[in-house]
């Protein structure tokens, strides 16, 4: 699988989309550069529309920390896309993008809902102009429904919150799972963005498919805190059937134990032992059988009083072991498994997934060397593809780096009318 699909052939090989043409309008929004991004990793041509300043998202960044006054987040979703500013303020840079819209295949904004329409660049008005256009607008609250309208910026935080998986993450206090002083906790990264963008992407690529059938696009309406609502797993049906709202429970699992994270004597371990069997194994590698004789199966380890209480019983165990004694003896221990199996794994922190080995094998993590930006640690595309494989050609641009190439080349535009539009602060 090395030679058939490893990244380092991506360039021998042809791209899925490169035969599209995306232009990317979102603005201070990463939901819809993770759209643009997964389309231009698989071929597709992405303009990135910024306003002549740059957009906003440039300087979303862990304390202000820039790189050539860009932040590190834009770094990781500038990839790969060409970068064009223009002033969607003004009529003359409206109708410059209305005629860039003639020509594409996708346009991706994240906008108020109503503000492209009120500037003519709605569905409503490129669809006429351009039958075969696929518009995904993502913003929080979608398009429509009571909220849609509410003037809302389109944030993470929102997205997150409004999904319900928020509430269903954090700790609990040694009190009932209702404790009201359980404090919810947001995901560590902006996991409602990324959602969104990803279940864009996937929403874009569905409409492209449909397209070579329809003969004609479509508008593709994606909420960001639906997409993370997904991932609530089956919180909602619980409510719904017994009335139960699902509390925070830490680290521990509604359904199964042990599902967990304990202490080691080398930091935190994972620790699974789901099936019958595999509990009954690791009560006897813990030197302690009796425990699989009280609670033998899936539904007796389910209560949350009981997961506490075998918790602890289950850490004081791995707290004498290392994370390697830990895995040899789970390995050992499978080998004499008909059904299940105990997997551990390490709790690693960033430096430790930088410097794993497998990632840099894989080609998942990198250094790459971009003309613009120099030698930057940076995620590759994840996706692993034997015939049309996904790839990284640059990481970023500055804003309006490629003005004079796009304009040229989609409108024929040339340097001495791109200067005039420049000095009326067009583009």
């Amino acid at each position: 699988m090395r030679e058939f699909d490893h990244p380092a052939h991506a360039f021998a090989k042809p791209e899925a989309l490169d035969d599209l043409l995306v232009l990317d309008c979102s603005e201070a929004s990463f939901a819809g550069l993770v759209a643009s991004s997964f389309l231009a990793e698989l071929g597709a041509e992405v303009i990135r529309i910024e306003p002549p300043g740059g957009d906003p998202a440039r300087h979303f960044t862990p304390f202000g920390l820039l790189h050539q006054d860009t932040g590190l987040g834009y770094l990781v979703e500038g990839r790969n896309k060409f970068h064009v500013t223009l002033n969607l303020e003004t009529p003359e840079g409206r109708e410059l993008l209305k005629m860039l819209a003639t020509k594409a295949d996708v346009l991706i904004e994240t906008f108020l809902p109503g503000r492209m329409d009120g500037w003519g660049l709605g569905h409503r008005q490129l669809a006429p102009v351009n039958p075969r256009l696929i518009y995904c607008a993502i913003y929080t609250y979608g398009q429509f429904g009571p909220r849609a309208g509410c003037g809302q910026p389109n944030a993470d935080i929102t997205d997150q919150a409004l999904s319900g998986v928020t509430f269903i993450t954090g700790f609990l206090p040694d009190g009932p799972a209702t404790d009201p002083s359980a404090v919810p906790t947001r995901q560590g990264s902006w996991h409602g963005w990324a959602l969104g963008g990803l279940w864009g992407a996937f929403g874009i690529l569905t409409a492209l498919h449909a397209r070579s059938t329809l003969g004609v696009g479509q508008f593709v309406d994606v909420s960001p805190a639906e997409a993370l609502m997904r991932s609530a797993d089956g919180a909602c049906a619980w409510w719904e059937l017994d009335q139960f709202v699902r509390a925070r429970v830490g680290n521990f699992d509604t359904a199964i134990f042990p599902y967990a994270y304990f202490r080691s004597k080398d930091g935190y371990v994972l620790l699974a032992a789901v099936m019958d069997p595999a509990w009954k194994a690791l009560t006897a590698l813990m030197g302690r059988p009796e425990l699989a004789e009280q609670h033998p199966t899936v539904l007796s380890r389910k209560a949350l009083e009981v997961q506490r209480r075998l918790h602890r019983e289950v850490e004081a165990w791995t707290s004498t072991l290392t994370f390697e004694e830990m895995a040899a003896k789970a390995e050992a221990a499978n080998r004499g498994l008909d059904m299940g199996v105990i997997v551990v794994g390490r709790v690693v922190d960033l430096p430790d997934v930088i410097k794993n080995d497998h990632y840099r094998d894989r080609g998942t993590l990198a250094v790459f060397t971009d003309p613009t930006y120099g030698d930057l640690l940076i995620q590759f595309p994840f996706q692993k593809m034997s015939a049309s494989p996904p790839r990284l050609k640059w990481t970023c641009r500055a804003p309006g780096q490629d003005n004079a190439h796009v304009y040229a080349k989609h409108l024929g535009l040339g340097r001495e009318t791109l200067a005039d539009l420049g000095a009326r602060k067009i583009v």
